[in-house]
């Protein structure tokens, strides 16, 4: 942490890059390290895949996001919560040709790309990882930093509820509520306030799900219909997957998701003793043990049909 803090102090004018499927662990950490930059009168702006999503634009620092050209020579890159360079999306060729590049992560899937990296896979949320780098830099966390990176650790353990949890997220998380975190107003934006499109995608996606290997699989599919029919865009799948690993007796929950690229993305949730994270990496895909995702180039239904032979294989 030391080495990476060094390394962002004696640099400038930085491209922090979010992961595909933004989530509020990668926007929200990224945001709060290009505040903390910002704050020791660095150039920095953040590239987000695909633009940030509609609930997660009342995170402060929205206006260091690039939409489009970003406004300096950039010179140096660090990848936040973004667990291999095929993750970068778009902006993958972008951050491989910068001369220096960084990673800050937490998914154990990382192989530690980049010329300086720290990955801590025991860390519930890449936030927890991203308070450590600001309280590196001698920044000290104000309310926006702080409103950031609460949404950060609180996406990925699923407002506290899930079994990555260990006693530093909730230091963590006490340190960023003392330092300003507007707890009811993050919980009820990322987990009481729904559209009425992400309702109907939601409602449609539960319709499709069926139960497979006697009840301990449960699968569903969101179509480019549905979206269509719904009115919703992909950012309101979040949190779909879940729905499915809550029925009973379920151990492994797939959501397969139609882009408009023609590819096919899954979401995997399991249940403690199953490792979908391998599973996911044997696919070309990568994540936590309990929760990770893949993509794979193929029609919706033979794509679902790869995934659950690869989940037959660990049942």
């Amino acid at each position: 942490m030391r080495e990476l803090a060094d390394w962002l102090l004696g640099r400038d004018n930085f491209l922090l890059f979010c992961h595909v499927a933004p989530d509020g662990d990668t926007i929200g950490s990224s945001l709060a390290i290009a505040l903390a930059l910002r704050e020791k009168g660095k150039r920095c702006c953040v590239k987000v895949p695909g633009g940030v999503p509609q609930y997660l634009r009342f995170l402060p620092g929205m206006e260091l996001v690039a939409e489009g050209e970003v406004p300096f020579a950039v010179q140096c890159g660090l990848a936040v919560d973004v667990s291999a360079p095929g993750m970068l999306g778009e902006n993958r060729e972008v951050f491989e040709s910068l001369a220096e590049n960084a990673v800050l992560d937490h998914h154990d899937s990382n192989a530690g790309y980049g010329q300086v990296f720290v990955i801590a896979p025991r860390r519930a949320a890449t936030g927890e990882i991203a308070l450590e780098l600001i309280e590196a830099l001698g920044v000290p966390v104000n309310r926006d930093m702080a409103n950031c990176l609460y949404t950060a650790i609180s996406s990925d353990t699923g407002n506290f509820n899930f079994s990555n949890v260990t006693p530093e997220t909730f230091v963590s998380a006490a340190k960023l509520v003392t330092a300003g975190a507007d707890v009811d107003g993050i919980t009820r934006r990322l987990y009481r306030t729904r559209t009425f499109a992400r309702t109907k995608l939601l409602g449609l996606a539960l319709s499709d799900a069926r139960l497979v290997m006697d009840g301990r699989v449960a699968c569903a599919r969101v179509t480019r219909d549905m979206f269509r029919q719904a009115g919703a865009v992909r950012s309101d799948t979040e949190q779909i997957v879940n729905y499915l690993g809550e029925i009973q007796g379920v151990e492994i929950a797939i959501l397969g998701i139609e882009v408009e690229d023609g590819t096919v993305k899954f979401s995997l949730r399991s249940s403690e003793g199953y490792d979908v994270a391998k599973l996911a990496q044997s696919l070309g895909g990568g994540g936590h043990e309990r929760a990770a995702g893949v993509s794979l180039s193929l029609p919706l239904d033979q794509a679902m049909k790869t995934v659950l032979e690869a989940v037959g294989g660990i049942l």
